[in-house]
């Protein structure tokens, strides 16, 4: 049965090693541009919102609650925002909607506390990460930047 819940990270940790290696495992895979793995940095001192099965983490997500100070095409300053960067499914344990429930529980534990939950995301697997967000997870699709380097 897989569990979700939210943590707060220490230096000591019983999670700490399963997320670096998590986090390894998801730059190991080159699915994402410019993804490296995450330090113990990274994750000491933050809530982070992890999927559990037998007390192993199986997926993970990190993000923060910022106050915005500029106005965008989806907020106004001053408005409170959760900043998603991250959300991690083990490959073992993918296609189970896992992702898609540890995403609705961070909803579910900010949606008082924000005005709008943001998500800057990339992977070379573009269709399958926009269906995740806009289809499954009824998120809008708010801009994309897309980019071509010049052959020197």
């Amino acid at each position: 049965m897989i569990e979700y819940k939210k943590i707060k990270v220490s230096g000591k940790d019983k999670y700490i090693d399963e997320l670096l290696k998590l986090s390894k495992a998801w730059a190991d895979e080159n699915s994402c541009p410019a993804y490296y793995p995450n330090e113990p940095s990274d994750f000491i001192d933050r809530e982070v919102y992890i999927a559990t099965e037998s007390n192993q983490v199986v997926a993970y997500a990190i993000g923060d609650i910022k106050v915005l100070e500029e106005k965008t095409s989806y907020n106004d300053v001053g408005e409170k925002a959760f900043e998603l960067d991250e959300l991690y499914v083990d490959a073992n344990y993918r296609d189970k909607g896992i992702g898609k429930a540890l995403y609705k529980y961070i909803e579910s534990d900010v949606f008082d506390k924000v005005d709008v939950i943001g998500v800057i995301a990339t992977s070379y697997e573009y269709k399958r990460l926009l269906k995740f967000y806009v289809e499954e997870l009824n998120m809008n699709f708010n801009h994309a930047l897309l980019v071509k380097r010049a052959n020197r």
